[in-house]
């Protein structure tokens, strides 16, 4: 069997590891109310699609970026919400709480990045067409500390005519984290 793979690049926010634990029990949940795509994809928030990943000093700006936009200096994330990922198929959708955080136009000064209008943090991908009415509701999170990376994502799909339709797997590296700064400059 051929197998067809893509890897994309994007930005991404990870929340600090406590964060990520209330995440993880969340996807937990998920799993047991027999949603299969609670652990495809990381708990960090997508922010927007790279044509190459970043440098060091590029993330580093970013994070500074990203400590001024912050609320308080605090994100904030509450509500459901999902959205087409990776963003150019209609194939899976990534669910999860939607992160309060605007994000400015000029963050990238060339054709890097192309930002997302929603922020989401992933706790779970839905085949296409499945309701995410019936998820539980996830927890609503506030939080400080977080970095931002490159996350390189690759779909794995079976491009054989006699496999099942929605036959497909997902692989993703998180580059080194640059942690915000604790204050903005």
């Amino acid at each position: 069997m051929k197998i067809d793979k893509s890897e994309q690049i994007f930005l991404v926010l990870v929340p600090h590891r406590d964060t990520r634990l209330v995440l993880r029990d969340y996807s937990e949940t998920l799993l047991k109310a027999g949603f299969t795509g609670a652990y495809s994809f990381p708990w960090a928030a997508p922010l927007a699609s790279l044509s190459r990943p970043l440098e060091k000093q590029e993330l580093k700006n970013i994070a500074h970026t990203f400590r001024k936009s912050a609320n308080d200096g605090k994100f904030h994330a509450e509500g459901a919400y999902a959205m087409p990922f990776p963003p150019e198929e209609k194939n899976s959708f990534l669910y999860g709480p939607r992160l309060d955080f605007s994000i400015p136009k000029d963050l990238f000064g060339d054709n890097t990045g192309n930002l997302f209008p929603t922020v989401i943090i992933g706790a779970c991908l839905l085949p296409g067409g499945r309701n995410e009415t019936a998820l539980p509701c996830p927890p609503t999170l506030s939080f400080s500390a977080a970095a931002v990376a490159n996350m390189f994502w690759q779909s794995v799909r079976p491009s054989s005519q006699d496999t099942k339709k929605d036959a497909y797997g997902y692989k993703w590296k998180i580059g080194k984290l640059i942690w915000l700064p604790k204050k903005a400059r």
